[in-house]
């Protein structure tokens, strides 16, 4: 029987190239082995991590590193590397995988391995007989596990071999560097629930799962299955720092091989999240917290009522603010969501740099979104991009408005949570919903919300939010959290659904409020088209950074200071949004399109003034959308889109080909292209107030300290309409349009001194489009101001006075007193109001509502007419039009 053994194990070719039982010869086989492959298809991992893969496979030698030592591990990963093309692991460290062989030649290691066994009295080793050192020298990728039963002696006692020890040595005599991947498998994404189940015990934990729990997990998660690779080891890059002597060298190992685990961690903490307690769990904390105990007990004194009350006032408080995460939901959002986009959209497009950024930051850190807020649909997304890229979706702040049946419960199981509009005059609910955010991030888990608040009714980003950012800063400051990295978000649209709610809204329409009667009605959405959207990441910002500047002084702030710090920080962040926007083909034809007061412009002027923006963003260094890599379609694909919606017409007699295209523009749709415009028009900005102080010189040759003058006059007369960059002095800002200004010839420079500059006769022509992206905002904030002749009567509310200035825009239209129809906007009515107030212009009064029975704030003349005519004559002045200078 011995000598048969060894006759039957020596005599064959094929073992004797590998005696050992390691290789993975081709794929593994398996049983309903193509069954298998259709399942691990679904599974993808990310492009940018395959070009990283093969990337290292032509510079060196990889060795893939998963945490358990897995059979199911193995199959999956070699299986899936290979239907990607990828290099696959062909030899495995301690893992022998005979049911994944052919069967004859798996029977043929095993006889070889009993015959050896009966003649030497042990099994071959691998590693002695440098096997893993051939299989390494000849360009085979490989395999190891991190953590298991089996080699923890090797990893503790530090007796045997070692399988990264044993690269280390390896990558001694290598030329080329070998690369030790960290993989992260899983195949089950559902959070964590801190509870041990009783099969836990037979089956595995979650974390460590036996082999038929993580089987069973497969076959239930394979459709959400993940792969991620971490940061390669260089082992390389590591020699000279391991140590000459054995012990010091064996726990330096030890060290990497802490890293490595480490790595894969992160990973799955940035896909699974923190363990997720339930909603009962979660309530009981902060209700029990110290913080909010206190303030019950006082609260209870003050108001006379039992404490258990107060209590359950707490209690409701909580279930109408609390989410109800639920996995499963997710995971049939995400479905429904793909349908909805397919639907809606021409496709989702994410910025790869970015999101890869993203990753890393997620992977050790609890991350806050703060995306801009032009739709509904931007939580949606986000969520979705985010899931659909390995990551764990955030707990969402959503507004109360969205609690209604069916969308509430749903919403909730999403994981958002409900926050109340305003909190004035309810200090209890503020205390406890603060201490439920701080909580929520106490345990480790991302928030998303939207600094502007609401959704923006313009297309510009609103100005922030300062309650919810304060709770954060707080959460760090309070020691809730050591960090909270934030992460501007930009969510860019060709086209939005509720562009004609807005355009209603804007003209002075009521909002009409969410209910289910809108969310029937919104089935026709699904019948229309809305181009692409384009998500962007901003680079991660530290909170924690960020307040030490304030280290010293910040427990002695006083309440105006902390306000200037919370408003400092979150117009950091909608700086940063607003420089990872881009810009659209829809958001540039809008502003060329808006540029002219008249109701029609032809396609020659049109073209000319759009490639004078486009020249100008490329010069800036703009991200603009992929769409404009083929310039001239994209053009005529946007202009054909409006003409479809209706948002400009068409003229053009095809009988006559001297004829020029026009396209005309009806004033009820210019509100709608202002939308639009106002995507883009923080990156024309600094170029509209350079060349409305040039035009308002009225000479060829301008003065720069006049420039810087008017700058920072239309800075500050703009300052609730646009967010700047606090950063960038004036100088700076007007030294950086014009030295764009001369490399695209619009000026020369002639001299030196004040008067450097001598504008070209097209920069003449740039110059009043450039200009004319701010005309409507000069004739709004100009008709608010000639409203206040009726204060001269009577006191007025804030809607009252509203109504006044929208009929006296109508009749200034009439009478061409303005030129710009969508200057007729409700939304900066009110921001000129709130300016006039700040400036003393006019003042604000409390007094009694008859009809109400209530207080209600009154606006009221300040007597400064002075100050009417100032504002009213530098109006008329940068406008070139001195009528509009009130007496």
């Amino acid at each position: 029987m011995k000598s048969w053994l060894k006759s039957r194990g020596e005599g064959d070719l094929t073992v004797q190239k590998d005696r050992y039982g390691y290789a993975i010869q081709d794929k593994p086989r398996i049983p309903l082995q193509r069954w298998f492959e259709r399942l691990i298809a679904k599974a993808s991992i990310p492009e940018d991590q395959q070009r990283v893969l093969e990337d290292l496979a032509q510079r060196g030698h990889v060795v893939y590193a998963v945490r358990y030592r897995s059979q199911l591990d193995l199959v999956y990963l070699t299986s899936r590397l290979h239907q990607l093309g990828l290099h696959q692991p062909s030899f495995v460290f301690d893992l022998r995988p005979y049911l994944w062989q052919p069967r004859w030649y798996a029977l043929k290691i095993v006889l070889y391995h009993l015959g050896h066994l009966l003649r030497q009295g042990c099994l071959p080793n691998p590693y002695d007989d440098g096997y893993y050192r051939q299989k390494v020298k000849d360009g085979h990728a490989g395999l190891l596990f991190l953590v298991g039963k089996k080699g923890y002696y090797r990893r503790t006692i530090l007796v045997g071999n070692d399988p990264l020890e044993h690269l280390i040595e390896i990558q001694r005599e290598a030329d080329k560097p070998i690369f030790v991947v960290p993989f992260f498998l899983l195949y089950s994404r559902a959070p964590g629930r801190e509870k041990r189940r009783f099969f836990d015990l037979f089956f595995g934990s979650k974390e460590e799962p036996g082999f038929i729990r993580k089987f069973l997990s497969f076959l239930r998660g394979y459709p959400d299955a993940v792969l991620e690779a971490g940061e390669p080891l260089n082992l390389q890059d590591i020699l000279p720092e391991l140590s000459d002597i054995l012990s010091e060298r064996r726990k330096q190992v030890f060290q990497l091989r802490r890293e490595l685990i480490e790595s894969i961690d992160k990973i799955k903490r940035a896909v699974v999240g923190p363990t997720l307690k339930s909603t009962i769990e979660l309530k009981e904390i902060i209700l029990h917290h110290p913080r909010l105990e206190a303030y019950m007990q006082r609260r209870a004194r003050s108001t006379k009522q039992e404490i258990w009350k107060v209590r359950m006032e707490a209690d409701k408080y909580l279930d109408e603010i609390a989410a109800t995460y639920s996995y499963t939901m997710v995971q049939i959002g995400e479905r429904l969501l793909s349908w909805i986009w397919n639907n809606l959209f021409d496709g989702i497009e994410v910025d790869g740099e970015s999101l890869q950024r993203l990753k890393k930051a997620a992977r050790s850190n609890t991350l806050v979104y703060v995306p801009c807020h032009k739709s509904h649909t931007d939580y949606l997304i986000l969520s979705y991009i985010l899931y659909r890229n390995n990551l764990f979706t955030p707990f969402v702040a959503a507004g109360k408005n969205l609690a209604f049946w069916p969308l509430g419960p749903i919403f909730r199981r999403g994981g958002a949570f409900f926050i109340r509009r305003s909190f004035k005059g309810m200090k209890f609910y503020a205390e406890v919903f603060s201490l439920y955010v701080k909580t929520l991030v106490q345990l480790g888990h991302n928030i998303e919300f939207f600094i502007e608040g609401g959704r923006s009714r313009t297309g510009k980003m609103v100005l922030p939010k300062l309650g919810l950012l304060a709770i954060l800063v707080q959460a760090v400051e309070e020691g809730f959290c050591d960090d909270l990295v934030f992460v501007p978000t930009a969510i860019c649209y060709d086209r939005i659904p509720e562009e004609e709610a807005y355009l209603k809204e804007v003209s002075g329409g009521a909002k009409v409020d969410e209910s289910i009667g809108q969310l029937v009605r919104a089935r026709r959405f699904l019948k229309m088209r809305y181009g692409r959207v384009y998500v962007r990441f901003a680079e991660p910002v530290s909170l924690q950074r960020y307040l030490e500047k304030y280290r010293n002084g910040a427990e002695n702030m006083r309440p105006k200071e902390r306000h200037a710090m919370y408003r400092d920080f979150s117009y950091r962040v909608i700086n940063s949004i607003n420089k990872v926007s881009l810009v659209t083909p829809h958001s540039l034809a809008a502003a060329a399109l808006l540029t002219t007061s008249r109701h029609g412009i032809s396609l020659i002027e049109f073209r000319e003034i759009y490639r004078t923006f486009y020249d100008y963003l490329m010069n800036r260094g703009v991200e603009l959308s992929k769409t404009f890599r083929n310039y001239d379609a994209s053009l005529e694909e946007t202009l054909y889109d409006f003409e479809k919606s209706k948002l400009v017409g068409k003229l053009k007699d095809e009988d006559d080909d001297l004829e020029e295209e026009v396209f005309t523009m009806e004033d009820s749709k210019r509100l709608a292209l202002e939308y639009y415009k106002n995507n883009l028009i923080h990156f024309l900005l600094p170029a509209a107030y350079v060349s409305t102080s040039i035009l308002a010189q009225q000479t060829f040759r301008f003065g720069l300290a006049q420039i810087v003058e008017d700058i920072a006059f239309m800075k500050n007369f703009f300052k609730y309409e646009f967010v700047y960059d606090n950063e960038v002095r004036d100088e700076e800002l007007m030294e950086g349009v014009l030295q764009a200004f001369t490399d695209l010839e619009l000026l020369h420079r002639v001299g030196q001194g004040d008067q450097p500059y001598i504008l070209a006769h097209r920069g003449l022509r740039a110059a009043y489009c450039f200009h004319g992206l701010l005309r409507n905002y000069f004739e709004g904030y100009w008709l608010v101001l000639r409203a206040f002749r009726y204060f001269q009567k009577k006191p007025y509310s804030e809607r009252d006075f509203m109504k006044k200035v929208m009929n006296l825009s109508q009749k200034a239209l009439k009478l061409q007193l303005i030129e710009r129809p969508e200057s007729m906007s409700r939304i900066m009515y009110a921001n000129a109001l709130k300016f006039y107030l700040e400036k003393g212009v006019i003042e604000k009064r409390m007094g009694d509502d008859k009809s109400k029975d209530k207080e209600q704030e009154w606006y009221a003349d300040a007597g400064n007419r002075h100050l009417v005519q100032y504002y009213s004559r530098e109006i008329g002045r940068l406008m070139r039009s001195p009528h509009l200078a009130l007496q």
